[in-house]
């Protein structure tokens, strides 16, 4: 095993915790400031406060070059292809080398009759009209990338065809809230002939996406906390830069101890099908070379692929290999065909797609938009591209009347939504490959055509079809060292949300953060985690309402690592624009038991809904805790329960529910 930092031990937290909190107490802020009447909105800059408490809580801040996004060369020069590609040989136990198992890879962007017959290519499955396909759709066949087949990257490390690491990425927002997993961790190798500034037309991208398993899922997401520990330490400024190399090759190597394997695993890279199974992508850009002093051949398009890399038995009857697959969340852009009479796209017009609207429409953050986890795998592309338009989805769904856009517009009305049909399907195109790399907003794929999503935030790039690069620039945080360059949506949507995921696992509570599916109880409503309203985490509690009184009940827990706690009990409540009686949409209240100090389902104050701003999450407080309930909670009782009361009009909502904390 390669060396590794201890976690900080829980005591340790708490001790940081009530100091950073007895620290804000004397920030230079009026309370009045701060909070609001009892029963009011609060009118207050959370992102503010929120930033600044988690920057006091942590034992050190979070640094996002060290901890989520690693670009340092040093750092990822120690990552070489060769030996990942032997880690997963060594691993299936087959009679494979690095060089054959590449090759293979790059061999399946080749047809049949011209390559080396090592697993599958491009043109294995016809269908109509096309060169080869992938589950279904069409795709380009052969590419010129499958000419790296007849190189070997692995003879001089400094040759342009050689691949080097770029990019070690955290992704622990991806582990879903259950804790099946605990997330992704990548790392992108890029060929090196793209280095050079102009050498658009020569690059080549290979990407790890390694799933992690949970090897205690039965805690949920808390089981992952060695893993999130784990990247927080990165941040540690007693760590040198050797150090944290040195750590990062033990995580993808090694593993971490208490039974997590290591991110290179054989298991991680769509082994086991299903969206939590992990891939392999490439993002490809590559001409064919000059032949007799002739101009090289154009690449047919950028493409962006993705594969699943599998295998069974061992040594000589043993198989290792790279197999294309489907793109994930990347709808086929026939399907928003108004004229298409595939039965797919008939089945994707009349259901599929109008069921995805409501989760498509329910968050505003771009981190969080998803589709519903229903939604069927064989609507997926084989591939996804922008050049020459075959993944633009505007240009299918068009700008005139159709049956598709009735549907999403009357969802969107039933929603109380201002959004756009189009809008929708903006979303919809961000999340596909090509609408993340090339966001372009329009039926011609106009460069100068912005992506509408309904937010303010935008989806800027560093150079075209990238999120990160091949290019250097000086690192900052290491005197004398160099990284490489990322997209500025890395560096200003995606990255800064994935801080906030990480600091709010470290610091807050998931019962009251409702981070953990079916902690909270109900036999009225219908209660079910949501990830897309949320304000803090990754999930909300999604509120349904068949009846007018609904008791919505937390299971027992500590306020150990809560304090010191306020005087009231703050929620951060979304009430649905649509509501069946306008004019009185109901009311809230808040009961708190803690039995070990004699307080047993004690009222803790009444808010009403009906003057609460709609579609949208508001800070609410109760009624301020008698001194005996706030000193039963610092002094750490640990069987605390809350009960909210939601009185409404019966089949309204839903309601979401996030971030309760104790507040003064």
């Amino acid at each position: 095993m390669r060396s590794h930092s201890d976690s900080a031990s829980p005591g340790a937290w708490q001790g940081a915790r009530r100091a950073a909190l007895a620290a804000l107490a004397i920030l230079p802020i009026s309370c009045a400031d701060l909070g609001p009447t009892d029963g009011a909105p609060a009118d207050l800059a959370e992102g503010e406060i929120a930033e600044a408490g988690q920057a006091l809580s942590l034992t050190f801040p979070i640094k996002e070059r060290s901890s989520l996004v690693v670009t340092n060369t040093d750092i990822v020069g120690a990552f070489k292809l060769k030996d990942v590609l032997q880690q997963l040989i060594d691993q299936a136990g087959v009679s494979l080398t690095p060089l054959q198992l590449f090759r293979q890879f790059m061999d399946t962007n080749r047809k049949a009759a011209d390559g080396i017959g090592l697993g599958p290519h491009c043109d294995d499955v016809l269908i109509p009209g096309s060169a080869g396909s992938i589950n279904g759709w069409p795709i380009d066949c052969p590419r010129v990338v499958g000419l790296e087949a007849d190189r070997d990257p692995f003879a001089d490390e400094e040759a342009p065809n050689a691949y080097v690491a770029t990019t070690l990425s955290n992704r622990f927002d991806l582990a879903p809230p259950d804790g099946a997993n605990c997330g992704e961790y990548r790392v992108v190798f890029a060929r090196r002939s793209g280095i050079p500034e102009g050498a658009f037309q020569m690059r080549n991208f290979i990407i790890f996406e390694g799933r992690l398993p949970n090897p205690t899922p039965s805690l949920g997401r808390e089981g992952c906390r060695p893993v999130v520990d784990f990247w927080y330490h990165l941040s540690d400024p007693a760590k040198s830069l050797a150090e944290r190399r040195d750590d990062l090759l033990a995580f993808y190597f090694d593993g971490l101890p208490g039974g997590f394997e290591p991110v290179f695993h054989i298991n991680h890279y769509g082994q086991n099908a299903g969206p939590y199974g992990g891939q392999i992508r490439t993002n490809e850009f590559l001409f064919a070379p000059a032949v007799d002093g002739n101009a090289p051949e154009p690449f047919t398009t950028w493409n962006l692929r993705e594969f699943r890399l599998l295998h069974s038995g061992s040594g000589s009857s043993g198989t290792l290999v790279v197999t294309p697959s489907f793109v994930k969340d990347t709808p086929a852009a026939p399907l928003f065909d108004p004229a298409s009479t595939d039965a797919r796209a008939v089945a994707f017009r009349s259901t599929s797609f109008p069921g995805l609207v409501e989760r498509l429409v329910a968050a505003d953050d771009i981190n969080r938009f998803a589709f519903e986890p229903s939604y069927p795998t064989t609507m997926n592309a084989g591939e996804s591209q922008m050049i020459g338009l075959q993944n633009n989805y505007f240009a299918t769904f068009g700008a005139g009347p159709s049956a598709l856009r009735t549907s999403i517009q009357s969802k969107l009305t039933a929603m109380g939504s201002a959004l756009t049909p189009d809008q929708v399907v903006g979303r919809a195109f961000s999340l596909s490959c090509s609408g993340c790399h090339e966001p372009i907003g329009d039926a011609t794929g106009s460069p100068t055509v912005g992506l509408d999503l309904g937010t303010t935030a935008t989806l800027a790039k560093l150079r075209p079809f990238t999120q990160t690069s091949e290019q250097l620039e000086a690192d900052p945080d290491e005197p004398g060292g160099q990284r490489f360059k990322i997209s500025e949506a890395l560096t200003g949507v995606f990255i800064p949300f994935r801080k906030n995921v990480m600091a709010d696992f470290l610091l807050n509570n998931p019962i009251l953060g409702f981070e953990k599916p079916g902690a909270w109880t109900s036999a009225q409503a219908q209660l079910s985690v949501h990830t897309g309203r949320v304000v803090e985490g990754i999930s909300s509690l999604q509120v349904k309402t068949p009846a007018a009184f609904n008791a919505i009940v937390s299971p027992n827990f500590s306020s150990a690592n809560l304090a010191p706690v306020g005087n009231k009990i703050t929620l951060d409540l979304f009430v649905s624009p649509a509501q069946p009686n306008p004019s009185w949409v109901g009311n809230i209240e808040v009961l708190i038991s803690i039995p070990s100090a004699g307080i047993n389902n004690q009222w803790a104050g009444n808010v009403p809904l009906t003057p609460l701003t709609r579609g949208q999450f508001v800070k609410i407080q109760f009624a301020t805790l008698p001194t005996a309930t706030k000193n039963a909670l610092n002094a750490g009782a640990s069987d605390v329960k809350l009960q909210f009361n939601l009185n409404v009009t019966s089949n309204s909502g839903p309601y979401y529910l996030d971030n309760v904390r104790f507040e003064n």
